[in-house]
């Protein structure tokens, strides 16, 4: 795992030209640097490599994983949370032991919840305080996402719930690197508009590329990569894909479900799983608790 020196800050005083590049060539060379293995996060808490490290190493035994997780303490008490939320924990059993939480999680979950919660965790400076209700907006949604796509993955059995869920968390991790990357572009307006119609378009590419540089499976890799892509045909194995942009699709009906109906026409792959509106409005109101208990544990 290259995960320490890929997130080590470089250039930390880097500040942006006079002349800034328009929105399009801003991203392609975020895509080059990424393409390079060139992450830059600023101010990244290691807890996320040492995690990378530990569960890397498959001679790891269970209680070592569970002393470096617990070597911060609120790394732990999220995992202990996630064990213990509604979905995760089914029985109800408080879960009070770390390592019986990980094992609970599986090292990919792990793995996941300690690079979310680094990212939530970075200390971005005075100077960029305007750009932690953007980030914190960024991760509410994608805690939602997440919980849908779990709900999604287990009733349609179309694809593994951890997995599914793992998906939806890091789905927007390209918005929040464009974001952390690009500070000064948080403004709207005329050129604010095109820079957003660029982040939409683009952010699954630059978060695939980060994704598979962290090695992450290739099935999420692909369907981070693919979340656009509504409209497209259905070819090989893409199940974990039609969960990711049927959830992304779902999360204005969670506040107003007079749009299923509409939602659920214009989306492709609530087809391809099985599901039309009344399914839809099912799942949302059977899980509503389930739901809110999963954002709130991957969210803090």
């Amino acid at each position: 795992m290259a995960l320490a020196k890929d997130l080590e800050p470089k250039d930390p005083e880097r500040k942006a030209p006079a002349d800034e590049p328009s929105a399009d060539v801003f991203v392609r060379n975020l895509m080059l640097e990424l393409a390079a293995g060139d992450i830059r996060l600023p101010s990244f808490p290691d807890i996320a490599a040492r995690v990378q490290q530990v569960l890397g190493d498959p001679g790891a035994a269970p209680a070592r994983v569970a002393v470096v997780v617990g070597s911060d303490a609120a790394l732990a008490a999220r995992i202990l949370r996630l064990a213990n939320s509604a979905f995760l924990n089914p029985s109800a059993m408080p879960i009070k032991d770390l390592q019986l939480a990980l094992t609970r999680l599986g090292h990919q979950l792990v793995r996941c919840t300690a690079v979310s919660f680094a990212l939530q965790q970075m200390n971005l400076g005075s100077g960029d305080a305007e750009l932690r209700p953007q980030l914190q907006k960024l991760w509410r949604e994608g805690a939602l996402v997440a919980a849908i796509a779990y709900v999604l993955a287990r009733e349609t059995r179309a694809a593994n719930p951890d997995e599914a869920l793992m998906t939806g968390l890091m789905h927007n991790i390209g918005q929040l690197y464009i974001t952390v990357r690009s500070p000064h572009r948080g403004g709207s307006g005329g050129s604010g508009e095109t820079w957003a119609d660029v982040i939409r378009e683009e952010h699954p590419r630059i978060a695939s590329l980060i994704l598979k540089h962290w090695e992450f499976p290739a099935t999420m890799v692909a369907a981070v990569g693919a979340q656009n892509s509504r409209n497209r045909g259905a070819v090989g194995d893409d199940a974990l894909t039609n969960i990711l942009i049927a959830a992304t699709a779902l999360v204005p009906c969670v506040f107003e479900r007079a749009l299923l109906v509409d939602t659920v026409a214009a989306v492709p792959p609530f087809q391809r799983l099985g599901l039309g509106p009344a399914d839809c409005e099912r799942l949302l109101s059977v899980s509503a608790q389930q739901i809110k208990s999963l954002r709130a544990a991957l969210t803090g």
